[in-house]
């Protein structure tokens, strides 16, 4: 379906009903990756997000933190019940951000995510975000794919490199480039002196996605009551690297059962 959010077509999927669930997904991907998420009697509603999918394009300005998280609080106009939002890496920064700022949400679920960087931190990244989109936009989609697919941070196999390249070359690359410059994690305001603004705030990692493992722990230090869940033989997505466990583990959580 399209839900015109703020002047700007959006790609939304929904499932079920019942309580509010709100996917956002990670970089190259699309609402299509609700697909990952078990049958529960919940409403999932899944977004494409900004430079992403088949929602429509913007400008760089108005695809940064804010403007997405504006969106996204529009979107949950559609329920006046709590939401749960769930956000896999990009989706799981823009997540937190919401979380920290809308009280309508009650749950969060980050995968795979982070609250930011550092102030000196940031210009590095952000250096290298902009060096990464002009190599999509000089190279091409397919080169860029190709390259993205092998970083050592995935643990998939052939056939699920296969399952999401289709998914990955259909992105526009010059919206993937700007994804980059306008909400990449150089660009992200640091939400690690906000962790007290979270509600009831789960993390899932992949057993060996040691960066993002200790990320989490670092959070954990900060906010004692957040809880850590890890997917064994996963890396950065356990979603698709060991996608029964992490659909157990979704079920579990969403219906209280951790």
């Amino acid at each position: 379906m399209r839900r015109t959010v703020r002047d700007v077509s959006y790609e939304v999927l929904e499932h079920g009903s019942g309580r509010p669930v709100l996917l956002l997904h990670g970089f190259t991907s699309n609402a299509g990756w609700l697909s990952y998420f078990p049958d529960l009697p919940v409403r999932l509603v899944a977004p494409s997000l900004l430079q992403h999918g088949q929602t429509g394009s913007c400008s760089v300005a108005r695809a940064k933190m804010s403007q997405q998280v504006k969106d996204l609080s529009t979107l949950l106009d559609t329920d006046e019940r709590p939401w749960t939002v769930i956000g896999y890496s990009l989706g799981g920064r823009i997540g937190m951000t919401l979380a920290a700022c809308d009280e309508r949400v009650d749950h969060f679920i980050g995968i795979s995510t982070t609250p930011g960087l550092t102030a000196s931190e940031r210009r590095a990244r952000r250096d290298a975000d902009e060096r990464l989109a002009r190599r999509i936009e000089t190279d091409g989609i397919e080169a860029f794919v190709a390259a993205w697919e092998m970083l050592p941070l995935w643990r998939q196999t052939d056939e699920m490199r296969a399952s999401l390249r289709h998914e990955r070359l259909a992105q526009d690359p010059s919206a993937l480039a700007n994804s980059l410059r306008a909400i990449g994690t150089g660009s992200m305001p640091s939400l690690w002196t906000h962790l007290d603004r979270l509600p009831r705030t789960d993390l899932i990692v992949g057993a060996h996605d040691v960066k993002f493992q200790t990320i989490a722990r670092a959070m954990r230090e900060r906010r004692p009551d957040i809880r850590i869940h890890e997917i064994s033989g996963a890396g950065h997505a356990p979603h698709i690297e060991n996608a029964q466990q992490f659909g157990t583990m979704i079920e579990k959580l969403i219906l209280g059962g951790i």
